[in-house]
């Protein structure tokens, strides 16, 4: 029985109300993964020693708030991890670990670290790991999500029905057959029976899926504002003036600033001590950019980079000259 209820966690057949138990799981992981895919990519890792994993090491800070980059004292040639940080033994002046060890997900690489052989590195300065806000907010955005649906059900059978003990299965085939969008076609001798003795109460549940999504949405903004993600707080019909677009993203600012500078001291931490090369960016896909930029010549037109090729006289296979022909450098010579 207990196989049965573990497999029933892991397959999922649809949203049927008799799984209710699942589909609330699979809701909160669905959104927990959402949160924590947009919180560990809004950093990219430049200059990491290659058996460094950038992806390990923000999942450690976001799971654990602390990680470290160090190296094993009694190897002959310095192999750099990025790992867990397992803080005991005494702190200094600064509430600042002497001692830690460094643990891998593999439960096999677990060796010492000291200020001569690692560095820490911390989420933020508060030094608390996200992973408990992160699970508040799923938890908060699951309970609207699987409120809406229970309001959507509801509106499909605005009633609940009273029935005899021994007619109760009937009555819950039946519910079953209008939440699945399927005709119900009784067939029974003793169906007027049914009739006579089943009781309906119209339970009268309006329609508040807009306001439960909305108040979804304020949750999310909540989430985007906690990991410094740029987002809209609120509606507002007409244009922002500056100052107050600069209000409304200034807190934004700081919490993402908040999370750079503490990646930033690691860096420069890890650098000075290991002569390393190791910086960290605000992440965004410039790699496209360029692309885009490179392969648009209107836009390179547009800020003055003309090519030097001229294409005027290139004659296609149809006989026709190219529609764009750029123009050489120094104007139209007279």
């Amino acid at each position: 029985m207990g196989r049965k209820n573990r497999n029933s966690r892991r397959e999922f057949y649809g949203d049927r109300f008799w799984e209710s138990e699942s589909y609330n799981f699979r809701t909160f992981n669905k959104n927990l993964d959402m949160l924590l895919s947009l919180a560990i990519n809004r950093f990219r890792w430049d200059g990491l020693p290659e058996t460094c994993d950038a992806r390990y090491l923000e999942k450690i800070l976001h799971r654990n708030g602390i990680a470290t980059l160090s190296f094993k004292r009694d190897e002959p040639t310095r192999v750099y991890t990025t790992l867990q940080a397992m803080q005991y033994g005494a702190y200094n002046m600064y509430g600042y670990p002497v001692q830690w060890r460094a643990v891998g997900y593999d439960g096999i690489t677990d060796y010492e670290c000291d200020n001569s052989n690692g560095v820490l590195c911390y989420y933020n300065f508060s030094r608390l790991a996200p992973w408990n806000a992160l699970e508040i907010f799923a938890r908060k955005m699951t309970h609207y999500e699987r409120t809406e649906d229970v309001n959507l059900t509801q509106q499909m059978s605005p009633w609940f029905g009273i029935a005899p003990q021994e007619k109760r299965q009937e009555l819950v085939n039946l519910f079953k057959q209008i939440t699945g969008g399927e005709p119900v076609v009784l067939g029974d001798p003793g169906l007027l029976d049914l009739v006579n003795n089943i009781k309906l109460i119209d339970m009268k549940v309006p329609l508040v899926t807009e306001e439960l999504a909305r108040s979804n949405q304020n949750v999310f903004n909540q989430a985007l504002l906690y990991l410094g993600i740029p987002h809209l707080a609120f509606e507002k019909g007409e244009r922002m003036i500056e100052d107050e677009a600069r209000a409304n993203t200034a807190p934004t600012n700081i919490m993402l600033l908040d999370c750079l500078q503490a990646r930033r001291q690691f860096c420069n931490e890890v650098n000075r001590k290991f002569g390393l090369d190791v910086h960290v960016y605000f992440n965004d896909d410039f790699e496209s950019y360029n692309y885009n930029y490179i392969n648009n010549i209107e836009s390179q037109a547009q800020d003055g980079i003309v090519p030097t090729l001229d294409y005027t006289d290139t004659i296609l296979d149809n006989g026709s000259k190219l529609p764009f022909a750029p123009q050489k450098q120094g104007g139209n010579d007279e």
